[in-house]
């Protein structure tokens, strides 16, 4: 439960069963929130008021999240579009609307309330954390800004909130891209550890995986740890020491693979692209460096 202002007032965590009596679509959210399209209105007109009141808290979490500093990239990402034989047909710029972001707000309150409510509970779990930049990369960054006319404090003094302001700044112009790029090189990678030193780039003091759109292994290690709570397994200190035992090497295996799957989706979309250029050679076409 939430109150006005975006805070959580309570929750609660159970077992339960998820009983799906529509099939939503990104697409078909997007045209009764944003489109208003009247005949996709009409066909949902039952959850119409749940869906503009999950917009309206989607628009305070997001605004609470940018007051604490959360860094929010909008860099183009590439979509492959195949036909009916699974043979690509177009790359086009992958759509970020306003229904992708009900589910990746909702989905980082999901994230930050069970990773504060195992914390709390003082269980052993795997976190998602995601350190401060190495000093002599802010300061590089603080330098590159500069010749651009954007000032950020010293790289020892620079807080997430200042990297959120400087891409804000920048919307809209021909810098916003590369100003997205070189913020995000400037950024260690997110891994997964059962440290929990927190999320600079959420800005962020205690989060983990629980949901998302795709459900990956570290989610499901963490489900398994509320699971345990929910029926009582941790109650004694033998019980947590071997929990956390085994934590630490899950966390580096998810890591690691995580890392590989990056890297072969990378190498997938590249030959894909590749592929799709194969029969434009000559022709001419705008393109940043």
């Amino acid at each position: 439960d939430f109150d006005a202002n975006g805070s959580v007032v309570r929750h609660d965590m159970y077992e339960s069963v998820i009983n799906s009596n529509e099939r939503m679509t990104y697409t078909a959210v997007r045209q009764i929130l944003v489109d208003r399209d009247q005949r996709v209105r009409n066909r949902y007109q039952h959850l119409l008021r749940q869906f503009e009141l999950m917009a309206e808290l989607m628009e305070v979490l997001r605004a609470r999240r940018s007051k604490r500093g959360s860094i929010d990239f909008d860099l183009p990402e590439p979509e492959i579009v195949l036909d009916l034989q699974g043979q690509m047909a177009d790359i086009v710029r992958a759509e970020r609307n306003m229904a992708h972001q009900l589910v990746e707000e909702f989905m980082l309150a999901a994230n930050e309330t069970v990773a504060g409510h195992l914390k709390k509970l003082e269980m052993p779990l795997i976190y998602r954390v995601h350190e401060e930049p190495a000093e002599e990369k802010l300061a590089d960054l603080v330098e590159f800004l500069a010749t651009i006319g954007i000032a950020l404090p010293p790289a020892g003094k620079l807080r997430p909130r200042n990297i959120q302001t400087a891409i804000a700044s920048v919307k809209g112009t021909p810098e916003e891209a590369l100003v997205n790029t070189v913020v995000l090189r400037t950024m260690k990678q997110a891994r997964y550890s059962e440290e929990n030193s927190g999320h600079f780039g959420l800005a962020a003091g205690t989060y983990t995986h629980f949901t998302s759109p795709i459900r990956r292994y570290p989610d499901l290690i963490v489900h398994r740890i509320v699971k345990g709570v929910i029926h009582g397994r941790y109650l004694t200190e033998a019980s947590r020491e071997e929990l956390a035992e085994g934590l630490p090497a899950s966390a580096v295996h998810c890591s690691q693979r995580e890392r590989l799957a990056m890297e072969a989706e990378r190498d997938v979309v590249a030959m894909l692209k590749v592929r799709f250029m194969e029969d434009k050679l000559g022709e001419a076409y705008d393109g940043i460096i």
